[in-house]
């Protein structure tokens, strides 16, 4: 074997052990391999197969943990969700500034045939095939979409919160609102004050403006409130202000749908058990514990690709960085160039030490106290682009 090669998985032997010093009692590589031989789903990604919709349907939340930068995700999102229609699943929930919600709706609903350029580079795959999906329904029956992270900044509020104006007749007492924070007043108080001059004259309000309309601007105001809230933390605190907003803007929305949701967030947002990140507890482990939700969280992760890690780029891929027993390495070996679907219900997942590669991060503990499951793809296309979670 050449010295340099030789010196390249020597190095990389020192990274795996380097992220998990303690791999003795984890499950061994044959044991594993026979229960992902026996239970995991194989498919293509624009061919979802029924016995992964199956096993997602009875839940009313399917919390989706995406890897930030893989090519496609966004198609494959947007075709479960289709694929899930037909079982109650009426509601689409994306990581994305609250304000953009009406937007993004219109757009999966026909109203609108663009997408403002943010969307349409973060999400834009995803919802063109939710608006492919739409289309063949009837209005009552579609697929409705929100976003329910934070407002960035009031900048990032004002020009859709002034778009949504334009589409009730500018309204004086939100138009005021919109002076006020353009003259950098208190946005606190002022975004207060509409938030209760909108709730005193419901009735009024939903007359003239009509009840999706009354629902996406009490929706924003809501939103900009909490959003405000936690421009105002700074470090971790922000972390941890930014979760509990978006838990609560992810209970708003499934409190205004009887049926059931897909939401699909950053990785860590979807950790039953805070495995990583800089959260103590996470939105899935909120919905789950704190609301009581019935939710399933699926982690879609990449088998190979390019990271950026501590600032540097870097390939990977599974198979070379992997201990031999580490399970989206032995996803990768069963499923070849499929992308594979584990839902892990065997109980070895709950209660013996599993290694699994979370990027960059190898553990090794009971991956079912983390997720529900995992869907992997195998390559990522897309270059230059970070792997993170939140």
């Amino acid at each position: 074997m050449p010295i340099r090669s030789l010196t390249v998985l020597v190095a990389l032997a020192f990274l795996v052990v380097s992220c998990v010093p303690h791999l003795r009692g984890t499950v061994e590589r044959d044991r594993l391999h026979a229960i992902v031989d026996r239970d995991a789903i194989l498919f293509e990604p624009a061919a979802i197969p029924e016995a992964m919709i199956d096993r997602l349907a009875g839940h009313r939340v399917v919390i989706v943990g995406e890897y930030h930068g893989i090519t496609h995700h966004g198609a494959f999102v947007g075709e479960l969700a289709a694929a899930l229609r037909p079982h109650g699943f009426g509601l689409v929930l994306l990581e994305f500034p609250q304000v953009e919600s009406w937007l993004l709706d219109a757009y999966v609903r026909g109203a609108f045939d663009t997408l403002l350029p943010g969307a349409q580079r973060t999400y834009g795959d995803l919802l063109e095939r939710i608006r492919a999906a739409n289309a063949q329904l009837p209005s009552a029956e579609r697929i409705r979409v929100a976003a329910i992270d934070v407002n960035p900044s009031v900048e990032a509020f004002l020009p859709a919160f002034r778009g949504l104006l334009h589409q009730i007749g500018l309204p004086e007492p939100l138009t005021r609102l919109v002076a006020t924070l353009e003259a950098g007043g208190d946005a606190a108080a002022a975004v207060a004050a509409a938030q209760a001059e909108v709730a005193a004259n419901a009735d009024a309000y939903r007359s003239a403006w009509g009840e999706p309309f009354y629902q996406a601007v009490t929706d924003a105001l809501d939103g900009e409130a909490r959003s405000a809230a936690v421009r105002r933390e700074r470090g971790a605190a922000r972390d941890r202000a930014r979760e509990a907003a978006m838990h609560a803007m992810v209970d708003r929305q499934l409190a205004s749908t009887s049926g059931a949701a897909v939401v699909n967030v950053g990785w860590y947002h979807a950790q039953k058990r805070r495995a990583d990140g800089t959260v103590d507890v996470w939105l899935a482990e909120r919905l789950l514990t704190e609301s009581a939700h019935d939710a399933f969280a699926l982690a879609v992760a990449p088998a190979k690709g390019e990271m950026v890690i501590r600032g540097r780029q870097r390939s990977f891929d599974v198979a070379e960085e992997s201990p031999a027993n580490e399970l989206l390495r032995v996803m990768q070996e069963a499923a070849g160039g499929a992308v594979a679907f584990l839902a892990l219900d065997d109980p070895l997942f709950a209660e013996e030490r599993v290694v699994v590669n979370y990027h960059p991060q190898v553990r090794g503990e009971p991956p079912a106290e983390v997720f529900d499951g995992f869907v992997l793809r195998r390559v990522i296309d897309k270059t230059a682009l970070p792997i993170k979670g939140a």
